[in-house]
């Protein structure tokens, strides 16, 4: 009945990430700010006839311009959510295993079938401390631009500034 059990320490890392699940977190995450970015186009009253991101230069340039600073700042964040294209286009196109090195540490795989016989798009081998930072950028990402563009979107002012068209461009 007193039987004293074993008390081991545990390392700093949380429970190991599950491939499918970390993968689908990540996508839905760069699809949240994604959504937000089209749901501005048209508050902003841009095309988004070729999908949310057909006017994601001209809302860049808008805000540039733009003297609220919250502008400035959404165009920051925009701009590091825009710089993961790429990797966003490697994960939603990827085959995803799990494999392990001759030391037992644990990897996971991201293999992407060639678009023709020149594509050289890398397979990529991510430690689970990658995948835990990916997933908090991206989720980091997603939340502060649907969350910057919400409160924009509820500023009159800012709006009508950003509903200007950019000097020098033809009407529509």
């Amino acid at each position: 009945m007193s039987e004293q059990l074993p008390v081991a320490a545990t390392e700093g890392h949380s429970a190991a990430l599950e491939p499918f699940e970390w993968l689908g977190r990540v996508l839905a995450q760069f699809a949240q700010g994604e959504r937000a970015i089209g749901q501005f186009c048209i508050a902003l009253d841009l095309p988004v006839d070729k999908g949310p991101l057909s006017s994601l230069q001209l809302i860049c340039n808008r805000l540039e311009r733009a003297t609220d600073k919250r502008c400035h700042t959404l165009l920051r964040r925009i701009e590091r959510w825009r710089s993961f294209r790429p990797l966003r286009h490697l994960l939603a196109h990827a085959t995803i295993m799990v494999v392990h090195d001759s030391t037992g540490n644990r990897f996971f795989l991201t293999r992407h079938l060639p678009l023709n016989r020149h594509d050289v798009t890398p397979d990529r081998l991510w430690t689970e401390d990658e995948c835990r930072e990916l997933l908090r950028v991206a989720t980091n990402d997603g939340r502060s631009i649907t969350d910057q563009v919400r409160n924009l979107m509820q500023n009159a002012a800012v709006i009508a500034e950003l509903k200007k068209p950019d000097p020098g461009s033809s009407p529509g």
